[in-house]
């Protein structure tokens, strides 16, 4: 029989999240400081930092569907399928991280190590995160625990972002003092990793006895296959039980222009302060109001879902932000009430976030029951996909606008014309409006899956052992 789910305990309704906050911090010390240390500290030639960040990221995307399907296909250790990469495997990311960020001399040996330290680090850190999210849908014994694990994950997440502008830079200037300039980065990539570390394995504790062990899935897999040879069936492939659910398609398109629409006003969000609003504390103000909306969606989004469900909760989300950007765009002279509406749409960023994660649980399960296959795992590595795809978009979309407006960096801020300004606003605002429309409509044709039949079908998963 498959394993008796149990109540989500207090811990995880609480404290499941917490090693995404050290992730989110983990992380962002690339997003923010990486090609500044290349080029600032380092001192790379400026083709070298070219090649050093094209090549750590394209191979980063090559490899990101590949994870999921990895922990699909692999023996399940002691602890469990999913629970075990949280302890067996983070402790490697602080080691490999810090070559990121360490520089041994300005040449190709140097900017080589540099390469391999990003490429295995993101190796070392992808394969948890997969197993962190994948394991919501077995410790789940329905779509409100999904809702409410992907709710409490996706608050921490907001925390993070939030309390990084303080963490990141203090951690900088802390290390800097007693390190020097050339080993702080180092230390501020290996320190924030650890609390990733930490919080990893205080998930795996509160996991424990949600998932089963390597030896009782082995049983039950054996008993399974031999279930199958006995009826004269043919086992279905991974890739067979995807491809019987396009509905994941629908999913993963809808997310890849969200992640459009998220990566569009973050990116132009300095431009616009810069050139319309003509004051360069307009981002900080935003990013910090912005984030506390979206920790309060993040703490009322499973009511919302309770009762609209997931994929309900996550349209509400895109026609509510779509409608406030268009409106910040219709006042985008005021930046006032630009910050006021696209500061609640931030409120609603929080549903969106939460709920692809149960969106994409859902096609797990359906999968499993319609073929037979877990799928678990390789479903949820696909989450990493619209992310890497987004951020490549990200710079083209950019390109394209800034060059329409005939965008000039020589040019005085005070000086720009009416047609970068209007480009730029655009830019923060209508063109993530018109994003989040494309994703409305695609999740709403492309994801049909009602959670009453969800329920059923995990009932009809369990019945069968």
């Amino acid at each position: 029989m498959a394993k008796e789910k149990k109540p989500l305990s207090t811990a995880l309704k609480t404290f499941f999240g917490v090693g995404d906050l050290g992730f989110n911090w983990m992380t962002n010390i690339e997003t923010y400081y990486y090609a500044y240390f290349l080029t600032n500290v380092a001192q790379f030639p400026l083709a070298l930092v070219s090649l050093i960040q094209t090549v750590g990221s394209v191979v980063d995307a090559a490899l990101s569907w590949t994870y999921g399907i990895l922990l699909n296909k692999m023996k399940p250790m002691k602890w469990g399928r999913y629970r075990s990469m949280l302890l067996v495997v983070p402790w490697l990311v602080p080691f490999l991280f810090l070559f990121q960020f360490k520089a041994f001399g300005t040449g190709i040996v140097g900017a080589l190590i540099i390469i391999l330290g990003c490429i295995t680090s993101h190796i070392a850190w992808n394969i948890p995160y997969v197993a962190n999210m994948a394991i919501i849908n077995v410790a789940s014994g329905s779509s409100d625990d999904r809702n409410t694990l992907s709710a409490i994950r996706t608050l921490w997440t907001y925390i993070a972002r939030m309390t990084y502008s303080y963490v990141g830079p203090g951690l900088v200037a802390f290390f800097t003092a007693k390190l020097t300039a050339s080993n702080a980065y180092a230390a501020t990539a290996f320190a924030c990793a650890a609390v990733m570390v930490a919080g990893y394995l205080a998930h795996f504790v509160m996991f424990k006895g949600y998932e089963e062990t390597g030896e009782e899935e082995m049983a039950r897999l054996a008993k399974q296959a031999q279930h199958t040879e006995a009826k004269g069936g043919k086992k279905v492939g991974i890739w067979q039980a995807i491809a019987a659910n396009p509905q994941i398609l629908g999913v993963l398109l809808s997310y890849l222009f969200y992640m459009m629409y998220s990566f569009c006003y973050s990116a132009f969000a300095v431009y616009y302060g810069q050139y319309v609003a003509l004051d360069p504390g307009f981002m900080t103000r935003f990013l910090l109001i912005a984030n506390l909306l979206a920790v309060l969606g993040s703490i009322l989004v499973k009511r919302v879902a309770h009762q609209f469900s997931s994929k309900g909760a996550y349209q509400i989300a895109l026609i509510g932000i779509a409608v406030l950007y268009v409106l910040a765009y219709f006042f985008r002279n005021n930046p006032l009430l630009v910050i006021i509406f696209m500061s609640i749409g931030g409120f609603f960023t929080a549903f969106a976030t939460a709920m692809v994660i149960p969106m994409l649980g859902n096609c797990a399960i359906f999968s499993e029951w319609k073929t037979g296959v877990n799928v678990n795992g390789a479903v949820m590595g696909f989450f990493n996909v619209p992310i890497k795809v987004a951020v490549i978009t990200r710079g083209l979309l950019i390109s394209v606008v800034l060059g329409i407006t005939g965008f000039d960096a020589s040019i005085a801020v005070e000086e720009a014309t009416d047609a970068v300004k209007n480009g730029i606003s655009a830019g923060f605002t209508l063109i993530p409006a018109i994003l989040c429309v494309i994703a409305l409509v695609t999740i709403t044709i492309g994801y049909r899956l009602k959670e009453a039949d969800i329920e059923k079908y995990s009932a009809e998963i369990k019945a069968r052992g």
